[in-house]
This record gives C-alpha cells, structure tokens and sequence, in this order.
C-alpha cells in the first residue's frame, strides 16, 4: 500500500464491522483490525486489486509481481486478469485466450466463467468469425461486449447472410449481456437480396443497460424490436443510417432512458417527441453532419433546455449569445456542456452568464467556435474561477492574450480539481504561480492519461 492515493480509495470501500462482531472477538487471543473482522483474505486481496486498472502493461506488471507473491495473491490477481482480459485485436491474441480458456477447465472450472468484459476484433472478410464464436461459447459470463467489425481503412466491406447468422451466434452465446457496443467501420454497400435474420434475433437486446452502434443499421429490426426498459444509455454513432422517425418511434418504449446520443441529422418534429417521450434525459449529444440554419438551432437549444434533469448537452450547431442565456436559466443541473458558438457582439458575455448560472453543477467546459476563437478575458477566466468543482477546459482560445496574474491565480487556486487540456496551457503558460507550483502535477497528469490510454484499442 504504498500508493496514498490507492490506500485512501481501498479504505473508503471497506466495510464498517458491526458492533456484535466485535463484541464476538477475543483481542487477548487474535489482534485483528476492523476490516479482518469481516473480510476473509480473498475478499480484502479482491477489494485491493479492484482498484489498479488493466488497460496498460505497468498495470498488468503490477498484477504479474503480485501473483508472483503467494498462492493467495496468484489466485486473487489471476482471476481479477481474466475478469477484465486485454483487448483482443488480432487473431493470434485470439487464439491464445481462446487455447488458455479451454485448457483451464482441464483441472476444474475453466476460467472463461470469470470474464466478465470482452472486447474483440473480426477482421475484414469475416474468415475469423468462428474463432470468436468459439470464444463467445468459452465466456457465457460477459455483460460488456465491444465487437468491432474490420478497420477504417478495409474500405467497402459486404453484409451478407452468413456474417448475420455469425453475429446471432456470438450475441446469442452470452445471455448475462448488459452493455454492448457494435461497431463496423468498413462501408457497407446496398445490401442485395434477404439477410434472413433470426426471429430471436431481439432476445440478446432484451437486457441491454446501454447499446452503442457505429454502422450495424441492418440489424434494425431486431434490436427496435429487442430494447426496451431496461435501457438507459443509447449511443447512435456515425455511419448509423437509421431514421429520425424510427429513433423518435423507438423513443416511447425506452422509458428509463438516461442518455441519448445521436450523430445523425434529425429533423425538429423528432427531437421534440423525443423530448416529449424521454422527459428523464440526463446527457443529450446532437451532432449534425450537415449544414443546419440559425432557426433550427435555437430550437433544439429552446427544446433541451426544457430538460430539467439535463446534466450533460452536446450540440454541433452554431448558436449565439440568445441561446446561451436561455441554458443560462434552464432548469437542468448541467454538468457537462460542449457547445459551438458564432459572435454576435455579446457571445463573451453571454458565456460569462452561463457559466456563473452553473457554477455549482458544471465540471467540464468545451467550446469551439464558427470562425475564430474567442479571446480570452480576466471577466472570462474568473468566471471559470467561480466553478468549484471544474475539471476540464477545452475553450478554443486565441493563442494571443494579456491575462492579469490574479485571475489565472484564481483558476488556479479555487479550482482543485482542475486537469490539464491543451485549452488550459494556452491560458495559465507564463503564468509564476502556474510555473512554480501546478506544472510539473500538470504535466504528470497528462502523462499518465496518455499512458492509460495506450493499450485501450478497443474502447468507446
């Protein structure tokens, strides 16, 4: 535990003893402390390891020197490993995790049981599909499965009969599935005659708390016809060529539905009965890929801000300083904004109001801008300032400004919680009390974020 930070985490989770088990133990023969009273050595050694992530090799090297330790710590970090296996991106990961599940059952039961996280790759032309099948069969256990179907630069890449029949399979393999993600990224031409989809198809979409799909729009029917309640995160990616009409259609039945996000043009009628149906929204993500007018912007903003769970709103559309004084009195306790913004003459303003009016909710900040940037002022940056709980700023910011101290001394100082963006450098570069006191923590932080992310091929 020589991890302050990992110790402080371990300690909050532990669990209070009761008073009767302490009552019930003898400290003349066996000192042992709170957390011994009720927690066997397994249980503690999995509470330890819960908190050191897996996506980078250091992490898993942590995991390898404590199984090298004792029988105890072997047993607690192998079966924390193969809960949460690496991404599996290439055939030949694929074949070795599918050969050490298999011959794992040889002494008794096969550590397949224990994944609990999948993510995995089918290269183009599908000639590894029943490889994964086979490993779908190997891990009944999974609730998160990331599927990613070939890469981005595979080029056009055919659906056909067999490739559905392959994906009924692997999903039909795992009945535990809470979260899933399926993503193509190869073209998908015109589909030419009947794909024959499965009339279970739905059944593995009955469950799912969250879906994410990139492409995969031929499988329509059977996951509108699958989602229902129990969803409550719902991710419509680019290359997704489903209508507005049947997302607002598929909308009434999504009745616990906390997030939406959708990367597709849709049209004012539905995001109002989207709205209309999902009054319980708590993060929206709208981006257009095609141009949108003024009138259709300050309507999706009148319609969101209507909200008044809303903690998160992603918008692509360029909007002025009218629309960020209505988010400014919105009911919403917004947290996360990432807006795009053209200049009226009071955009600066306006943005200093919003982020006053939400200074106790908001924590990260991203704004770019219709043509320039916005150049920064002490007004804008004290209005930062007053966010106590902010973490991120990703303000597109002329490169060139002239900030007293005592304003970046304020963000600095009233803003603990602050992480380093590339946005926030441009502000605070120069700055004594920056140079003397928060880059070097800064700059460790993006390290280590850069670091967390190197191995995370397959992630969300």
């Amino acid at each position: 535990m020589e991890n302050p930070g990992l110790a402080e985490k371990l300690l909050k989770d532990l669990p209070s003893p009761t008073k009767n088990t302490i009552e019930k133990s003898n400290p003349k023969t066996l000192d042992l402390t709170p957390a011994q009273h009720v927690l066997s050595l397994p249980d503690t050694l999995d509470v330890i390891f819960a908190h050191i992530p897996l996506l980078t090799k250091s992490d898993r090297d942590t995991f390898y020197h404590g199984a090298l330790t004792s029988h105890a710590f072997h047993n607690a970090t192998q079966l924390r490993l193969w809960r949460h296996p690496r991404d599996l991106n290439t055939v030949e990961q694929q074949i070795r995790f599918a050969f050490g599940t298999a011959i794992s059952g040889a002494s008794g039961d096969t550590l397949g049981l224990y994944v609990k996280r999948l993510r995995i790759r089918i290269v183009k032309g599908g000639w590894n599909a029943r490889l994964v099948e086979k490993i779908a069969a190997l891990v009944p256990g999974v609730v998160d499965l990331t599927l990613q179907w070939g890469d981005s630069e595979d080029g056009v890449e055919p659906v056909t009969p067999m490739s559905v029949a392959s994906l009924h399979k692997i999903l039909s393999s795992l009945p535990n599935l809470k979260h899933l993600y399926l993503a193509k990224f190869a073209y998908t031409p015109d589909i030419e005659g009947n794909l024959q989809i499965p009339a279970d198809a739905h059944i593995p979409f009955m469950k799912l708390e969250s879906l994410q799909l990139y492409d995969f729009h031929w499988y329509w029917p059977p996951i509108s016809h699958g989602l229902g309640s129990a969803l409550k995160v719902f991710d419509i990616g680019y290359g997704t060529a489903i209508s507005g009409d049947q997302i607002a259609e598929l909308s009434s039945k999504l009745t616990s539905l906390t997030t939406l996000r959708i990367t597709s043009n849709v049209e004012i009628r539905h995001i109002r009965n989207i709205v209309k149906n999902l009054a319980k929204l708590e993060h929206v993500e709208i981006t257009n890929f095609t141009e949108v007018d003024d009138e259709y912007c300050a309507a999706v903003i009148v319609l969101l801000a209507s909200l008044e769970s809303l903690k998160e709103l992603c918008f692509n559309g360029a909007i002025g300083s009218t629309q960020l004084r209505v988010l400014a009195d919105s009911p919403g306790p917004l947290e996360e904004i990432s807006l795009k913004l053209k200049e009226d003459g009071e955009i600066s303003a306006a943005l200093e109001r919003l982020l006053r009016a939400k200074s106790e909710t908001l924590k990260g900040v991203e704004i770019s801008f219709y043509e320039d940037g916005l150049a920064p002022s002490d007004k804008l940056v004290e209005a930062l300032a007053s966010i106590p709980r902010l973490e991120r700023i990703l303000i597109n910011f002329q490169p060139v400004h002239a900030l007293s101290s005592s304003s970046v001394d304020k963000l600095l100082k009233q803003c603990p919680k602050l992480n380093w963006t590339s946005n926030l450098e441009d502000l605070v570069t120069g700055n004594s009390l920056y140079e003397k006191e928060y880059k070097v923590r800064f700059e460790r932080e993006r390290d280590e974020n850069l670091k967390a992310m190197e191995e995370d091929i397959l992630g969300r």
